[in-house]
């Protein structure tokens, strides 16, 4: 089983890497919506079939195994401390990173399908909301837009610009009614708090910092920062526009691990103390 596991993702791993080290790392606009979704209902209807058919098959039984989860887990990990300590080398967008997450989503969805134990309540809610949480980040990183844009008081805007200076439409107009900058001191011109107050589809909001405007259910406007005149005064403010489709997909495979976990440690106390 274990030389199984391992000739299992080795060379899925080494595959990857060959990748990245010719074409470097991939570019997420390709696998926006529709094709994440497609690829998504491809991988599990492929894994469901071939379960059905060659449940028995070596591989299959290494994919599905706890040790192939620890594994995955583990990697998933050391991705993160990559992430963490070098970000500028965007190891969340490697194809490195890409293989890691398949062989956790198909070891998720293989446990859920061949699961025969106890508590299965339990276990379901545990790894398919652990599932769902991993393919809305996953899968839904391809939708996903961060954008910024510079208003001057009084002026609208209905575009915005990407990290790469990749200018995209809002789809609507956003006006800066007001803005307002509240110091701990003048003198040195220490900010303590800035808000601005915005108008967009006839509805008017106040932004402050670290308390967006949810505009949609896919949308959230935050007041990132502000630009100071010569003269003293604030002329504009930077606002953020985070557009995350799959964001509320994310949110509940969260409260599904959430559940299942607490159901796990509460049963598990529960049967001691009986």
């Amino acid at each position: 089983m274990g030389k199984t596991r391992f000739s299992l993702f080795i060379p899925l791993l080494l595959v990857a890497a060959f990748i990245q080290v010719i074409f470097g790392n991939p570019d997420l606009s390709v696998f926006a919506f529709p094709v994440n979704a497609a690829i998504v209902l491809l991988l599990f209807g492929g894994l469901y079939v071939f379960n059905r058919e060659y449940a028995a098959n070596r591989f299959l039984v290494a994919l599905a195994s706890g040790r192939t989860a620890v594994s995955a887990i583990v990697l998933t990990g050391m991705a993160g401390l990559v992430m963490l300590f070098f970000p500028s080398l965007a190891f969340q967008k490697s194809w490195i990173f890409d293989a890691v997450l398949l062989l956790l989503v198909s070891n998720l969805f293989l446990a859920l399908l061949r699961y025969r134990g106890r508590h299965r309540w339990r276990f379901y809610l545990n790894h398919a909301g652990l599932l769902i949480l991993v393919v809305g980040l996953a899968f839904g990183a391809a939708d996903m837009r961060v954008m910024r844009a510079s208003v001057k008081v009084g002026e609208s805007i209905d575009k915005a610009y990407t990290r790469e200076g990749v200018a995209r439409p809002l789809g609507y107009t956003l006006t800066l009614k007001h803005f307002e900058i509240e110091y701990y001191d003048a003198a040195r011109q220490i900010p303590a708090d800035f808000r601005a107050e915005v108008v967009a589809d006839g509805e008017s909001r106040t932004i402050r910092v670290n308390a967006p405007w949810h505009k949609s259910w896919k949308e959230d406007i935050y007041l990132a920062a502000y630009d100071t005149a010569a003269g003293g005064g604030s002329e504009y403010g930077v606002l953020e526009f985070v557009v995350q489709p799959w964001k509320n997909v994310a949110l509940a495979g969260l409260l599904l691990f959430v559940a299942g976990s607490l159901l796990m440690v509460w049963g598990g106390k529960k049967k001691n103390l009986s």
